[in-house]
This record gives C-alpha cells, structure tokens and sequence, in this order.
C-alpha cells in the first residue's frame, strides 16, 4: 500500500498544508518508534502515572498530578482532536480515530508524535474515495456525524479520560472540558483558515448544541467582532489548571476566572494580531 497515494492521506496533509496541527500521520510499519496507544495507555497504570508526571514536570513545569494529568490530556487531544475535526469540516471524512487504531511515536521516554495504524476512515456517497476498501459509506451527515462521536468520543476520548483519571489523579471534570476546549479551538483556527466561514459556524453549533455529546454545555461558541475582522471563539465552563504553574503567561484569554469583559478584550487583542 502506498501510504502516500492513499485519499486520507492526501486529504490530511491538503489539511496540513493550511495548519499543521490539522494532519495526522499514518504510520508506516517499516518504521520503528511507534507503539499502540492502547499499549501505553490501557493495562499498566504505573508506568502511566509516570509518563504523565514527566509530561507535567517537562511542559508545565509542575509535580502535582491533577495538573499534570490536565497537561497531559490537552497535548493529546491537539494531535487527535483537531485533524479529526479538520477532515469533517473540509472534506466531509471521518478518519477512524478510535484508541485502538492510534499509535504513539515515542523518542526515548516521550512521545513526540500521534499516528494513525491504519488509514480507515467514513465518507459520504459523493465522496470521491468513497469507493475506497478503507472507507466505510454512510448514508447522510447525520449519520457521519453520529459516527464522528461513536470513534473519537466513545471509542477514544472516553477510554482515555477514564483511564487518567484512574492511574494518574486527573480530574474528570477538568478533562471533560479539555475535549470541549480543544474542539473549540479547532473550529477557531478553521474559521480564521477557511473563507467559508457559515459552514465552520454551522458545524460548531451541530456539536455543541447537542445534547447528547459529552461536550454539550461544556462551551459557549461566540463571534467577536473588532476593527472590521471577526473571530470565532469559546468561552469555557471550566478551567485547564494552567493558571496554577509557571507555563502559561497568567490565566488563559478564555478562562472562567476571568470576567467576561476581559475575555472579550482579549479575544479582540487576538484578532488585531490575526490569531
């Protein structure tokens, strides 16, 4: 199999192309380094609980797990959540994102990069690869949609949070709202990147608005609007702890412990700085 002739191959880097976060690799099996995300995640909390310290301590400077594990989880999602989303907003596909087919690139004891072990992915009937023997054809968006939380929330997401909180003392409440997070933030770098931005808008109230996604309720989706440039962004429900570290530059542009007001000045500094 050609890995680079491969129709979510290509669609994924086309995505790669507006914003690097937005491509996932497919892993080559020739190539060492990657082990089965279920391998370092599921069956052996211990050497979970360090992976994720180690994380903590390198990214955000802190010891404590409950802000380690939020660390954790928000890197996580930045490689998984934002390419699934990219591939649903841009090209109606859905790459099979589910624990089970994740793998890990790890460079002596950390990971540096999230692959996918096999290019599986759903598509609409129009879809040009839809004919493809990895693609598996739903009947409308709907369903794809439907399909979207069945691998990435359920199958994924769900696993993942669980287990953290399990080996490791994150916070359920806090991962929870990392997912939000980082959907949203998906959807804000789609909407600065694409021209269409109704269609990134539409999709954004089709998974917040939902009341039966994890994520509902998690964050409120806005359009700022400064100096005749507009931006889409999310107003948290909850917090990344980040805020309690030497990582970040005080608290983040959307936290909940800041007022609305300043929120929205700081969405709108972003937008001056075309961010």
């Amino acid at each position: 199999m050609n890995l680079l002739q491969h129709p979510l191959t290509q669609s994924l880097i086309e995505a790669g192309s507006l914003d690097p976060y937005l491509n996932l690799p497919i892993c080559d099996p020739h190539q060492a380094g990657w082990s089965a995300a279920t391998d370092l995640l599921i069956g052996d909390d211990a050497r979970l609980k360090e992976m994720v310290a180690n994380y903590g301590y390198a990214s955000w400077g802190t010891d404590n797990y409950h802000v380690a594990g939020s660390a954790f989880i928000i890197a996580y999602l930045t490689r998984v959540i934002y390419p699934v989303i990219g591939q649903y907003v841009l090209h109606r596909r859905v790459p099979r994102a589910t624990l089970e087919n994740l793998a890990f690139h790890r460079q002596g004891e950390s990971i540096d990069a999230t692959g996918l072990r096999q290019p599986q992915f759903a598509a609409l009937p129009d879809d040009p690869a839809a004919s493809h023997p990895d693609s598996e054809v739903l009947k409308n968006e709907q369903h794809l949609y439907q399909k979207l939380k069945e691998w990435i929330f359920t199958a994924n997401l769900d696993i993942v949070v669980k287990t953290l909180v399990r080996s490791a003392s994150a916070s359920p409440k806090v991962s929870q709202n990392a997912v939000a997070a980082a959907c949203s933030q998906a959807f804000h770098r789609l909407f600065y990147l694409l021209e269409d931005k109704d269609s990134v808008i539409r999709d954004a109230d089709t998974f917040f608005q939902d009341s039966s996604s994890p994520i509902h309720r998690q964050i409120s989706m806005e359009i700022i609007e400064h100096q005749g440039k507009a931006g889409l962004f999310g107003r948290r429900a909850g917090c990344c702890l980040i805020w309690r570290t030497g990582a970040g530059d005080g608290y983040c542009a959307n936290c909940i412990l800041q007022p609305k007001e300043e929120q929205t000045q700081r969405f709108r500094e972003m937008i001056a700085a075309g961010k």
